[in-house]
């Protein structure tokens, strides 16, 4: 009966441990993995969203990409060790400081930030950046090499990071 006993409480303690040591699984939160623009007036959602670091010629960078259902994309590129709640301007001193906006709708006109004319920059606000995660938003007129321009409004993002 000592045994039993034994046993019962051994189990029992084992029991309690293994229980008391199990943690409660981490949030599974799905994060959005989405950009929202306005292009020339026109809401615009980019799925299939996310955003990578790296490093090209000892310069790291982040890059946050989205395609359109229309095969639209849009591309933001910052350079550096990003910053949450700093603005990035196209127009700012330091190189590290100015943004990288891309629009390649589904067409052969390809849309870029131009620097050259005030009228037409392009800032991004990192609002949060976390090892899995940035947000933050957008906007700024960009323009094709046959000097068409788009409107980008009310960007925002909020997607996945890998590679940090």
């Amino acid at each position: 009966m000592k045994k039993i006993k034994s046993l019962f409480l051994l189990t029992l303690a084992i029991g309690v441990i293994t229980l008391n040591s199990c943690s409660k699984d981490k949030d599974n939160t799905v994060i959005s993995t989405t950009i929202t623009a306005s292009i020339d007036g026109t809401a615009t959602t980019f799925n299939n969203a996310f955003a990578i670091t790296g490093t090209v010629g000892g310069e790291k960078f982040t890059n946050v990409q989205g395609t359109a259902s229309n095969k639209a994309v849009i591309s933001i590129t910052l350079n550096g060790t990003i910053t949450a709640g700093k603005t990035y301007t196209s127009t700012a001193a330091a190189v590290s400081d100015r943004p990288l906006l891309l629009y390649a709708p589904n067409d052969t006109d390809d849309y870029l930030n131009d620097d050259s004319i005030s009228a037409k920059i392009v800032t991004v606000t990192v609002t949060s950046i976390s090892s899995t995660n940035i947000q933050g938003t957008f906007k700024g007129n960009v323009t094709a090499g046959s000097g068409k321009v788009k409107a980008i409004t009310d960007g925002k993002f909020n997607v996945a990071l890998t590679g940090k």
